[in-house]
């Protein structure tokens, strides 16, 4: 049986040859990544910005919550200069005698999906007890140079599904 050899030598130097990638193989691959992002990428950052919007409402959702359970509780709303911090921290005014161990509201749900502080205005000017909104990507109002048309707000919130943004029925700030 000494005579028969092992194949083994030529079918190791075949298999080293094609246990790698070619350059070419790795390019192409490549470039079908590239073009699927290229087409998936816009897409995806277009929903980005609705679904800070929906997040917008859902905080402005919770946020009225918050304030009816301290009104339930204080017999009123915090003032505009109390803010929502209100219902975080219990405010120094001796008035507020009711006001919840721990709070209604955890410290960082006073932001809004851009990074910026909601805005709490009381009494309201839209028709509602308070005014409760964020500006929206912009972050500053109209006056500050921001556009007004991104305004989400308590008093144009809808329940249909659209943004509700940019109705400045009532005025704007």
């Amino acid at each position: 049986m000494r005579h028969s050899e092992s194949p083994a030598p030529r079918l190791g130097a075949r298999a080293f040859r094609a246990a790698g990638f070619t350059l070419i193989e790795i390019m192409v691959v490549v470039v079908i990544i590239g073009l699927l992002a290229a087409a998936i990428v816009p897409q995806i950052v277009g929903h980005v910005e609705e679904a800070r919007v929906a997040k917008t409402k859902e905080d402005i959702q919770a946020l009225t919550t918050a304030l009816t359970m301290y009104r339930i509780d204080n017999f009123q709303f915090p003032t505009t200069d109390q803010g929502l911090q209100a219902l975080v921290e219990r405010p120094s005014d001796p008035s507020i005698k009711h006001w919840r161990p721990g709070g209604y509201l955890q410290q960082g749900s006073l932001k809004d999906p851009w990074g910026n502080e909601y805005q709490y205005v009381y009494p309201g000017t839209h028709g509602h007890d308070f005014d409760l909104f964020s500006y929206g990507s912009n972050g500053a109002n109209s006056d500050e140079g921001g556009d007004s048309s991104t305004i989400i707000g308590n008093w144009n919130l809808d329940t249909s599904g659209t943004s509700g943004a940019g109705d400045q029925s009532g005025g704007g700030h």
